[in-house]
């Protein structure tokens, strides 16, 4: 079981550990019903663990805008198993729908809940 909690924002926040090579760093994610992708990494974080591009993806942006970001693979620890994932690179550390898909999610929305 992952657990998270609820922020100030109430908004769902669950930290995950991403690894790539000999690097680990713990990111805090929000969980975003509204982003269909697994994860988005900020640019920080592709610096932090080194890693290299991937490909360039189109995709819409929740205001509708059409773009394209670059992409990065990255191994996170999920239900405690390693797990190589493509990652989009955006602003924020952000948990899509496509992670949590044939999973459960039960959240108190309470702040720290």
């Amino acid at each position: 079981m992952i657990v998270g909690e609820i922020d100030a924002n109430l908004e769902a926040r669950i930290t995950l550990s991403l690894i790539h090579k000999e690097r680990s760093l713990a990111v805090l994610f929000l969980v975003d019903s509204g982003f269909n992708g697994y994860l988005a990494v900020p640019q920080s974080v592709v610096n932090q663990l080194n890693l290299p591009l991937a490909t360039v993806q189109r995709g819409a942006t929740a205001d509708g805008r059409v773009g394209y970001f670059d992409t990065v693979d990255v191994c996170v620890i999920w239900d405690d198993q390693p797990k190589v994932i493509r990652a989009q690179v955006l602003d924020e550390p952000l948990m899509g729908t496509r992670m949590l898909s044939g999973h459960d999610m039960q959240v108190r929305w309470e702040v720290g809940g």
